[in-house]
């Protein structure tokens, strides 16, 4: 399956011009993976099967097509097809990223990307892995407290409101600390190589978690930067800046979101997960900050009070976001929001309808 994306993808670069190709390739990679989503996970719980390995397989083959296409006019010439396989099957990024570029994969196997005196460190990679195994056994610890089983039995339904509310933010916050620890794992490999390398004494090329950035965002949009941060920069480069004839930043961003679902999965959740995602970060937090109600409120309340308010918020938002990428149906997701009355989208449509009534207005004061 493997090979046979990237043979389809070369063959469809030897045949046609470049700037069918590369629309064509997409089309192909993504039809691939989608058709592999549907024949394999439909109805049925997330399963590690071939589409777990074939998802950044697919990224990086569109990617390549673009940079071709995007290439011609300087003089690129299409890489024989052994080092595109190898580039797909670079040991440090094969399984769940970062996702790297072939320019830079084939500085590394020149020779090119960095000389002798700025060679890998042990130092720098052990960090990282350090930091992986980490997450890795606070996962394993705390997800066997915070249970996704307990959620659905009446001993949850029968504990408090604000309980609820906490179990299932811990339990959001303590899932997703697996992502972190195999992206930190997977980072450490390709650090251990030197190919993060990033200039002298710099090997944060690669960097798909920020680690201290991610436990202190304050808004949407600086956790949402501090996440995937491989993936979100190629989908900017080749989704998002490909919009740019919409001439509408919110539609790109928003067809930009509809294709991270599909890359992902067919899955109702993945669709859920990334509109939230454009509504909380484009729509309610770029709209709360003309929302002079909200900047009155925040004024008479000590900043340490304010900061903490948001940091929490931001935590809550965080983890019930997080609930339809984890559980996929629609009726798994809605049992959740239903189980602390959907406070969450309701507050959302509180604080989108106030940007709206009090944006560029001064807010009236008894």
């Amino acid at each position: 399956a493997v090979v046979s994306t990237q043979s389809t993808g070369y063959t469809l670069f030897r045949v046609l011009p470049w700037d069918l190709a590369a629309g064509a390739n997409f089309l192909f990679q993504l039809g691939y993976i989608l058709a592999g989503y549907y024949y394999n996970n439909v109805g049925e719980d997330y399963a590690i099967n071939w589409t777990t390995t074939m998802a950044p397989v697919t990224l990086k083959m569109m990617g390549l097509g673009f940079d071709l296409n995007d290439g011609k006019e300087k003089g690129t010439k299409l890489p024989g097809l052994l080092r595109i396989i190898g580039h797909v099957f670079f040991v440090g990024t094969y399984l769940v990223g970062p996702m790297d570029d072939f320019k830079r994969f084939s500085a590394f196997i020149d020779g090119t990307l960095f000389d002798e005196n700025n060679g890998p460190k042990l130092s720098v990679g052990s960090q990282r892995l350090a930091l992986g195994v980490l997450y890795l056994l606070i996962s394993v610890i705390t997800t066997a407290f915070f249970t996704t089983d307990f959620m659905f039995s009446h001993q949850f339904m029968e504990i408090h409101f604000v309980l609820r509310l906490l179990y299932i933010t811990l339990w959001g916050y303590f899932n997703l600390y697996r992502y972190m620890a195999v992206w930190c794992v997977a980072e450490s490999t390709c650090m251990y190589m030197g190919y993060t390398y990033n200039g002298p004494d710099r090997w944060d090329a690669l960097y798909n978690f920020g680690n201290t950035a991610f436990h202190c965002s304050l808004s949407v949009q600086s956790l949402i930067d501090t996440w995937n941060i491989r993936t979100s920069a190629w989908c900017a480069k080749h989704i998002y800046k490909r919009c740019k004839f919409l001439g509408n930043k919110t539609l790109s961003q928003l067809l930009t979101m509809l294709f991270l679902a599909l890359w992902h999965g067919v899955h109702f959740g993945y669709f859920l997960f990334f509109f939230q995602e454009f509504l909380y970060g484009m729509v309610m937090e770029k709209g709360a900050a003309n929302n002079t109600l909200l900047q009155e409120i925040a004024s008479t309340l000590p900043p340490k009070l304010v900061t903490f308010s948001r940091w929490i918020f931001i935590k809550v938002f965080m983890s019930f976001t997080f609930v339809p990428f984890e559980l996929y149906f629609f009726s798994k997701i809605m049992h959740i929001y239903g189980s602390v009355y959907y406070c969450v989208p309701i507050v959302s449509a509180i604080i989108i309808t106030s940007n709206v009534v009090f944006a560029g207005k001064t807010a009236k004061t008894e």
